[in-house]
C-alpha cells in the first residue's frame, strides 16, 4: 500500500515579480501547458463533436451545405447582374466557392475559442483544469471542419473538372496560418467574453460584415477609397493566395503572405500572454 510521501504534492511558488517581465518563459510555460493537457483537450473535442450531431439527422451535412448555398447565391445574383462584379481571373463560380471555402475555416477558427471557453467554464471554476486545455480543444475542432471544407473543394475539382497540381498542396500552410490567425483572435476576446455575453454576440454580426470587406465574391477593388479596406485587411493575402494555389497552382505575391504570416505569429503569443494573465480573474469573478 502506498503511503502519501510516495506521491508528493506538487509545490507551488508565487511571486510579486510581474510575469510580463519574461514574456518568453511564459510562451515556454503555455506550450508545456498545451502539450499535458493534449488528452484532455482530445477528450473534450470527441465531446463536443458527438454532442453537436448526436440528434443531428444530417450531421456534417450542416458544414457543407453552407458554402455551396452562399456559391449558388453569388452566381445567380451575378448571372442576373444584380451585381456589378467585374471579371475574374478564374471562372466565377471556382472564384466564390473557394473563398467561400476559405473564409468558412477562418470564421470558425474565430469563434471555436470562445464556445470552447463557455463550454468549460463550470468545470474550470470547480477544479484546477488546464487552462489551455479549451484552447488546444478549439484548434481541434477547427482542423476537423478543415478536413470537411476539404471535402467540399474536393467536390468542386471534380464538378468543374479542375486539373489538380501538386503546388496546390503549397495552400495548406497558408491555410494553418488562417486558422492560426482565426484562433489567435478568439483567445484575445474569451476574457471579454466570459464577461459579457455581448462579445460573443457580435463577432457573428463582425464576421458578417468582415465577409464582405474580404475580397471572396469579388476581385480585389483598384479605386479608392474601397481598394483600401481589402489592401489592409490581413485575411486578404493569406485567403487569395491559399485560393490562387488551389485553383491555378501558382502565387501572385508572395510578400503580402510571408508579413502577415510574421504578424500572425506574433499576434498568437500576444494572446496567449494574456489569457493566461487574464483567465484566473475572469474564472474568480465568474465562480464569485
Amino acid at each position: 500500500m502506498s503511503s502519501p510521501s510516495d506521491h508528493p504534492l506538487k509545490v507551488a511558488h508565487y511571486s510579486a515579480q510581474a510575469k510580463l517581465r519574461h514574456p518568453w518563459q511564459m510562451i515556454i510555460s503555455i506550450m508545456a501547458g498545451m502539450l499535458a493537457s493534449r488528452d484532455l483537450a482530445w477528450q473534450l473535442f470527441l465531446r463536443d463533436i458527438r454532442q453537436k450531431y448526436r440528434q443531428s439527422v444530417l450531421g456534417v451535412v450542416w458544414v457543407i451545405v453552407p458554402p455551396i448555398v452562399t456559391t449558388l447565391i453569388f452566381i445567380v445574383l451575378n448571372e442576373r447582374k444584380i451585381l456589378n462584379i467585374t471579371q475574374t481571373d478564374i471562372p466565377y463560380p471556382i472564384y466564390v466557392m473557394f473563398g467561400t471555402l476559405l473564409w468558412q475555416v477562418f470564421a470558425e477558427s474565430v469563434v471555436n475559442p470562445l464556445k470552447q471557453f463557455e463550454a468549460c467554464t463550470p468545470i474550470m471554476i470547480k477544479i484546477n483544469m488546464p487552462r489551455e486545455a479549451p484552447i488546444l480543444s478549439s484548434i481541434w475542432q477547427s482542423l476537423f471542419f478543415f478536413v470537411l471544407q476539404a471535402v467540399v473543394a474536393c467536390g468542386a475539382f471534380v464538378f468543374f473538372d479542375l486539373e489538380f497540381t501538386w503546388a496546390a498542396l503549397l495552400a495548406l500552410p497558408i491555410v494553418f496560418m488562417l486558422i492560426l490567425m482565426g484562433t489567435a483572435l478568439g483567445v484575445l476576446l474569451v476574457p471579454l467574453g466570459g464577461l459579457y455575453k455581448d462579445v460573443g454576440e457580435s463577432v457573428g454580426y463582425f464576421l458578417r460584415i468582415a465577409f464582405f470587406l474580404t475580397p471572396i465574391v469579388y476581385p480585389p477593388p483598384t479605386t479608392w477609397p474601397y481598394s483600401l479596406f481589402v489592401q489592409y485587411n490581413p485575411v486578404t493575402p493569406l485567403l487569395m493566395g491559399a485560393r490562387d494555389l488551389l485553383t491555378k497552382g501558382v502565387i501572385v505575391d508572395l510578400m503580402p503572405i510571408l508579413i502577415v504570416s510574421g504578424g500572425v505569429l506574433f499576434l498568437a503569443c500576444i494572446s496567449l500572454i494574456l489569457f493566461r494573465i487574464a483567465v484566473p480573474i475572469v474564472l474568480e469573478r465568474m465562480g464569485a
